[in-house]
Parts: structure tokens; sequence; C-alpha cells
């Protein structure tokens, strides 16, 4: 009996052993019946994931298209006036095919379409030159070293290297692009552009460094174009406001009036837009440039003849043609006196 209970006392400890192993098991089987049973689940919202994020890049590419289309809009209502107005000036107010030329006649259809011409070069290479930092890097020997652009730099400062001795850019905080002195980020493309002038809506560009020529030649070949036609329309329209029964006044009808007077106005507004930016060409400053320094000397000033070729090039021949004649690279602009305001970055 003795040797029995012994036998006992030893044995009865196992017990509790065996039972806090048996739970253990259980807890493991329910463990693993729950992972199995949640797996599809997890499963499912793991593959679900990609798809999200593609729905969103998806849902990103049609808003960004749908952005460049309403972009778009005031371009297609420029070049539709466009060629209207090349429609009209032919066929309505010359009656092309109908009557027979002088040589004066002639003359204006040459002088309207060669400055038709020009126009539309200008415009269209104003439309598709970009200006911004990503577009135009810096070439040659004065390149950034990698090494100074890491975002070291804070938004407003630049730096020195002290062994090639150009400049260090900071980077623009809204979209991590290079920021030279004069570049400007422009909310509507999203970038940062090169001595940025306006964004205009009528181009659905940045006028900047790459297209600020195109667009002044836009705007002077719009005037000298619309002078030529005013002088054929304006006679005609004059002789249907007065109700003389002319052979020329009863084809007129309301639209063409009507394209006429906008064509007209457009003309006058260009031509003082065109006469306020040429001042800004010879004060070396921008629209941007001058809101921040009014009444100030410009820091780049290099005086009106420097100043006009940095816009059009030394080159007297090609002042007038749209090409591309821009001696400037946007990056290494150094103010000329110490005494001017240097713009902050925006």
């Amino acid at each position: 009996s003795t040797r029995s209970f012994e036998r006992g006392r030893h044995q009865a400890p196992e017990a509790p052993a065996r039972l806090h192993r048996f739970s253990e098991v259980a807890r493991s089987a329910v463990g693993r019946a729950t992972l199995a049973a949640a797996a599809p689940a997890m499963q499912q919202q793991r593959s679900s994931r990609p798809r999200r994020s593609a729905a969103w890049a998806h849902a990103w590419k049609v808003i960004c298209c749908l952005k460049r289309a309403i972009l778009g809009i005031p371009v297609c209502l420029v070049l539709i006036l466009i060629g209207y107005d090349w429609y009209a000036f032919h066929f309505i107010f010359l009656g092309f095919g109908k009557v027979l030329y002088d040589i004066q006649t002639w003359f204006l259809i040459l002088m309207f379409n060669t400055s038709m011409a020009l126009l539309l070069t200008s415009y269209l290479r104003c439309v598709f030159t970009s200006s911004a930092v990503r577009h135009n890097p810096q070439l040659g020997t004065r390149d950034v070293d990698l090494k100074l652009i890491d975002g070291s730099l804070g938004e407003g400062s630049s730096g020195t290297d002290e062994e090639g001795g150009y400049e260090a850019f900071p980077r623009c905080r809204k979209c991590s692009q290079l920021k030279p002195r004069r570049a400007h980020h422009c909310m509507v493309c999203g970038e940062c552009i090169l001595k940025m002038d306006h964004h205009c809506p009528w181009v659905g560009n940045c006028v900047g460094l790459r297209n600020y020529k195109f667009f002044l030649l836009f705007l002077f070949y719009a005037i000298t174009t619309i002078a030529v036609y005013a002088l054929k329309a304006l006679p005609i329209v004059y002789e249907m406001f007065m109700g003389k029964r002319t052979r020329r006044a009863p084809t007129l009808g309301p639209v063409v009036a009507i394209t006429v007077v906008i064509t007209l106005s457009f003309g006058v507004s260009l031509f003082f837009f065109l006469g306020f930016h040429l001042m800004l060409v010879l004060m070396a400053k921008t629209t941007i440039e001058l809101a921040e320094t009014s009444g100030s000397r410009s820091p780049y000033n290099m005086g009106w003849r420097r100043n006009w070729e940095a816009v059009f090039g030394p080159s007297q021949i090609m002042w007038l043609i749209p090409i591309d004649t821009c001696p400037e690279n946007g990056y290494d602009y150094v103010a000329t006196s110490a005494d001017s305001h240097v713009p902050t970055y925006h």
C-alpha cells in the first residue's frame, strides 16, 4: 500500500501537465482553423490593394486628360478665329474666284498670307515650346554637381561650390525640381518655369525663357495681320452699317460683322499688350518681377541693347523670325548691381 501511495503521489502531477499540453494543442488547432478560415479574406484584401491603386492611377490619368482638354479650349478658339478670319478675308471681303484683282489687292493678299503664316508659326511654337526646368536641364561645363542638389539646400537659399565656383540651386517644395534664379512654380502647369513671365491661357502654356520670343512675335504678327485685315474689311463693314447697297455689302451677315468686331478688338488690346511687354524686355524684367520690385531697377539690367539681345538674340536678321535665338540657359543669372533688389523664390 505504501508503494501504491508513493506511485500515485508521483503520478498525480502528470494530469495537469497533460491537460496543459492538450489545451496548447487545442489552441494551436483553433488558431490554424481560424487562419485557414481567414486566409481567403486576407488574400482577397491583399489582391484588392493593387486593384485600388490601379483604379486611382487610372482615375488620375483621366483627370489629367480632362485638365489638358479644358486648358486646350482657349487654344482651339484662337485657331478657329484665325481660320475664320482667313476665310472671311479671301472669300467674303475679296470675293476670291469671283472678281479680278488689281496689283494693290494682290499686294494685300501677299502681305496678309505672309503675316498669317508667321503668326501661326509663332503661335504654335509658343504653345508647344516648354520653358520648364525638367525640359531644359543645364548643359555644358557649368552643370550643377549632383552632390550640390541633394536637397540639403532649403527653399529660397542657394549655395556655391567652393571647388567649381558655380552656384548650387535649391529645390522647389511643390515639385522637387531645381529652382534657379528667376524661376517660379506654376500652379496650373504643376512645375517650375525658367524665367517665368506668366501663364497664358490663350496659348495653354507658361510664357518663360524658351518661348518668350515666340510669344512676342505672335503678338506682333497678330497686330500686322489684323491691320491688313482691317484695310479690306472696314470699308465693307462701314458700307453695310450705313445701308449702302453695293456689290459687296449684301454678302455680309451678322456672324461676319461680329467676327470683324472681335478681331479688331483683339488687335487694339494686343497693341497695348505688346507695348507693355517690349517695355519689360528693355527693363530686363518679367511680369512677376515687375509686381515684386515695382519702382526699383532690375538687378539683371545690362542696358537696353543687351536686354533686347537676351530675348531676341544678337543677330538682327533673326529678330523677326520664329526661331529660338535666346542665348541664355536660365541658370547663370548674376545681379549686376549691389543696390538692386533681387526677387525672392516663389
